[in-house]
Order: structure tokens, then C-alpha cells, then sequence
């Protein structure tokens, strides 16, 4: 029997190339159709409970890998909007050749228009890394949901609990 090469697959393929991801492009549809599906499934018996487990755990991979490149652009932005007002603030010079001052040229870092687009796309990588966080951990928690209940049905516990309380929208 020959022996089947698997397609090699990096890291660096999976977290991207670039240092800024478009996070507005990521792909949450399946998160929010699993989410859909969970606020109206019932666990009904233990193999029903455990495909809700494994539908949970598939979403928050997927989530899983967009926070990663949220982390790392939300680095880079950071590092990327101290060099910036680093270096206006070390170039500022008043005009007219007055003294300048260190109050000032700090202020002129803070003030440069790429200083505040940097931040404000800080900003948006912060919040789609929030969201996603929180989406995350509502998969976790409705997936120790299901494992409850797929154990204490395998225990031959019933739950008379026939409504979902996870948190999900």
C-alpha cells in the first residue's frame, strides 16, 4: 500500500502573511449559524448532544484563528503607533526657530494625523478581537453545557431543564 503525501501546511499560512489582517473580511458565518442552531436545539439524547458539542467546538476553531491574527495585528499597530509619534515627536521642531519644548513635541506625537488613523484602526482590531472573544466563549460554555447533558444522560439523569440559559443572542 503506497503511502499518501499530506499537503504541508504553516503556521505562517494560517496566521497570514501580512502584519495588518483585514478582520473585517473574516468569515463568521458559521459561527453565527452554529449560534443560530444552538439557541433553538435541544439536546433531545446523547448522541444529539454530542454533535451540539462538536458543531461548539468547530465554531470556536474557526474563532480561534481570527483572534490569533487579531493578536498579532493588534501588536503590530501598537508597536507602529509608537514609532510613529516617536519619531513626530522627536522631529518637531516650533516654527520660526522659538524654543520648543518637551510638552510640545510630545503633543505634536499625539496630535499627527497618522498617529490618530493608526490608532483608530487599533481601535477597530481591538473591538473585532472583544467581539470574537465573547463569541468564543459563549461556544465554550455551550459545549460544557451539552457535555453536562450527554453525561448525565449516559448517567440516565433527565434533566427537566428544556430551556437553553448559555447567553447566546
Amino acid at each position: 500500500m503506497a503511502k499518501v503525501e499530506e499537503e504541508k501546511i504553516t503556521l505562517s499560512q494560517v496566521m497570514g502573511t501580512e502584519n495588518i489582517e483585514d478582520f473585517g473580511n473574516f468569515d463568521i458565518t458559521i459561527v453565527r449559524r452554529v449560534l443560530a442552531a444552538l439557541a433553538r436545539d435541544e439536546a433531545i439524547d446523547i448522541a444529539h448532544a454530542e454533535m451540539l458539542q462538536q458543531k461548539t467546538l468547530y465554531a470556536a476553531d474557526v474563532i480561534i484563528e481570527y483572534i490569533a491574527k487579531l493578536v498579532k495585528t493588534v501588536g503590530y499597530l501598537e508597536s507602529k503607533v509608537s514609532t510613529v509619534k516617536n519619531k513626530v515627536s522627536l522631529e518637531y521642531e516650533k516654527a520660526g526657530g522659538a524654543k520648543t519644548t518637551v510638552e510640545m513635541k510630545k503633543q505634536a506625537g499625539e496630535c499627527d494625523p497618522q498617529v490618530e488613523e493608526l490608532s483608530m484602526k487599533l481601535a477597530k482590531t481591538k473591538g473585532a478581537k472583544v467581539f470574537l472573544e465573547r463569541k468564543y466563549e459563549i461556544l465554550i460554555k455551550a459545549h460544557h453545557y451539552y457535555k453536562d447533558i450527554a453525561s448525565n444522560q449516559k448517567k440516565g439523569i433527565v434533566s427537566s431543564n428544556t430551556t437553553n440559559n448559555i447567553g447566546w443572542e
